[in-house]
């Protein structure tokens, strides 16, 4: 999922890619852990929903509220798993593509 205003890494260099990479490659290291803490904050709340609507007492307004509220959390918990990797990986791709050589015409 690149966005329009993504760097269109195919026209930088080697060492541009490599930079790039490291850059991402030291980002991750360096905020895994608050990243990590962010996604357990989430599924904190996914799990107490989950327990909520698994409750006999829980109403059917608030089941469907609950569901909704998991749909959301999931979508933003696989939004942010989705960003950091595409920031990590795609100079990674990038640079791998650059050693393949181009196919030529049969």
């Amino acid at each position: 999922m690149m966005s329009d205003d993504a760097p269109s890494y195919g026209k930088w260099s080697r060492e541009e890619l490599s930079k790039a990479e490291t850059t991402a490659r030291q980002f991750l290291e360096e905020n895994s852990a608050q990243i990590a803490e962010t996604m357990r904050a989430k599924v904190r709340f996914l799990e107490t929903l989950i327990q909520r609507l698994s409750l006999k007492s829980t109403s059917f307004q608030d089941r469907l509220d609950y569901l909704a509220r998991v749909s959301e959390i999931a979508r933003l918990i696989e939004a942010d798993a989705d960003g950091f990797f595409e920031l990590a990986s795609q100079p990674v791709v990038a640079r791998i593509l650059g050693t393949v050589p181009p196919k030529r015409a049969a």
